[in-house]
């Protein structure tokens, strides 16, 4: 049988995500401190993470990101597309490893992809002009 790892990351943690959990995944979140250090999270984000994680059925485990997903040595991961350079960039290194499944969701709201927001202000800005309209549209 294949393994499967679902891998949660901080742009995807929503529970709809876990959708994909069957008796032959295991969802896996990896706390790595060196990742949130480089992007200078603060203790505020960081509690957010935890306590969301908290309420998911998802394993956490502390360490480097790449090393604890190939030490897991899936045949599969899944994972959720995000504009974030660094999570497609561990997606790439480990599609060396193993099959990569990168699922991308119904978005919240119509932004390019190319935009990749450090505050949440500057990302709102963008979103709420699209954000709740139906398909993208003011049309219902």
């Amino acid at each position: 049988m294949a393994k499967v790892i679902i891998w949660i990351h901080d742009k995807a943690l929503n529970h709809l995500f876990l959708q994909a959990l069957d008796d032959h995944t295991r969802a896996v979140f990896v706390w790595d401190n060196q990742y949130f250090q480089d992007r200078s999270y603060s203790l505020k984000r960081l509690v957010f993470i935890y306590e969301t994680l908290c309420q998911m059925p998802v394993d956490v485990i502390k360490g480097d990101t790449l090393e604890v997903m190939r030490s897991l040595a899936p045949n599969e991961v899944r994972t959720w597309f995000t504009a974030d350079t660094k999570i497609k960039e561990i997606a790439r290194l480990l599609s060396k490893n193993c099959n990569v499944e990168v699922i991308k969701p119904q978005p919240f709201a119509q932004i390019s992809e190319a935009y990749e927001f450090a505050r949440f202000f500057k990302y709102w800005n963008k979103a709420k002009k699209t954000a709740f309209l139906k398909n993208g549209s003011a049309d219902n």
